[in-house]
């Protein structure tokens, strides 16, 4: 009765375990994306700074945090003439998230996104 009762409730405690871990690292990899676009929508806001140094802090953080498939957006183009006032929004879409092994089985592959938008100093 033991081995018919484990059959039944094996393969379904493995799913919700890995469902769980696969849930995780969405949240884990949604987050790490919200971060990096706060950062760069912090240094594209501040006077002076330009798009290629928000750019470089967005990458950073993207690299420290394991990330390989990613796209960076900022609008509008920032340059040191800028005004002062402006909304700067910082988005980044990263393929990533298909990498889970459930994932790849159940779920179609997506693309995460976060963005940030700050006025301008």
């Amino acid at each position: 009765m033991a081995a018919v009762e484990t059959a039944i409730l094996l393969p379904l405690l493995v799913l919700v375990t890995f469902s769980s871990l696969e849930l995780s690292n969405m949240v884990f990899l949604k987050q790490g994306l919200s971060i990096a676009t706060y950062e760069g929508a912090k240094i594209a806001s501040s006077p002076g700074s330009t798009d290629a140094q928000a750019r470089a802090r967005v990458q950073e953080i993207l690299t420290a945090r394991g990330f390989t498939s990613t796209t960076i957006s900022i609008s509008p183009a920032l340059d040191t003439t800028t005004t002062r006032g402006t909304m700067v929004t910082v988005a980044v879409d990263s393929s990533d998230a298909a990498a889970g092994v459930l994932s790849v089985i159940l779920l179609p592959p997506r693309t995460l996104r976060s963005q940030t938008s700050m006025v301008r100093q």
